[in-house]
């Protein structure tokens, strides 16, 4: 495992507490979305063993809520460096080339993230433009595309600032 893990409470630009802000917010959302959707599941299991009835699409459900968490996660989850890191060929290696590697990675991080929001935005234009829907409950799908859009955008928007802060000196090791 790495050893350098990055606190929050390490930026110092209002931009980098603004983002940091506003990903913790999307996390704890997203843990919300997660407790509705498991308390749901609880209620549908309890209610299909006892009275025989369940909660009407609760799969449906579980999938697009999860499908949001997950992406409500992204951005707090790279902030805190809670993405995996295989450290084998990098456990010797000077502090220099790993300020290196880590500025690469959020390079490529950055651009991965812009991507991923304009495929995503793509794929919910056309899911609006053909009424995808979900089959029990005919729930519109395109607004998780939304959800997905917004949350790459600040995880590039995230990788762009620690690139800003290792090139201003402010984010050190």
């Amino acid at each position: 495992m790495s050893n350098t893990v990055i606190d929050q409470s390490d930026y110092r630009t209002p931009v980098s507490r603004g983002l940091s802000w506003l990903s913790r917010q999307f996390a704890l959302t997203g843990g919300l979305i997660m407790l509705a959707l498991a308390t749901m599941t609880v209620v549908s299991i309890i209610g299909r063993s006892t009275i025989g009835v369940a909660v009407e699409g609760d799969y449906e459900l579980v999938e697009l809520g999860l499908a949001a968490a997950v992406f409500l996660f992204l951005p707090e989850c790279y902030l805190r460096q809670g993405h995996v890191v295989v450290d084998l060929f990098t456990a010797a290696c000077r502090s220099s080339t790993l300020r290196v590697l880590e500025m690469i990675s959020d390079l490529l991080f950055a651009l991965v993230s812009f991507v991923l929001v304009w495929r995503l935005w793509i794929a919910g234009l056309e899911s609006r433009e053909y009424f995808e829907q979900t089959m029990i409950l005919g729930m519109p799908l395109w607004w998780v595309f939304v959800v997905g859009v917004i949350t790459m955008a600040l995880t590039g928007v995230c990788a762009m600032n620690n690139l800003y802060s290792f090139f201003s000196g402010r984010k050190t090791q």
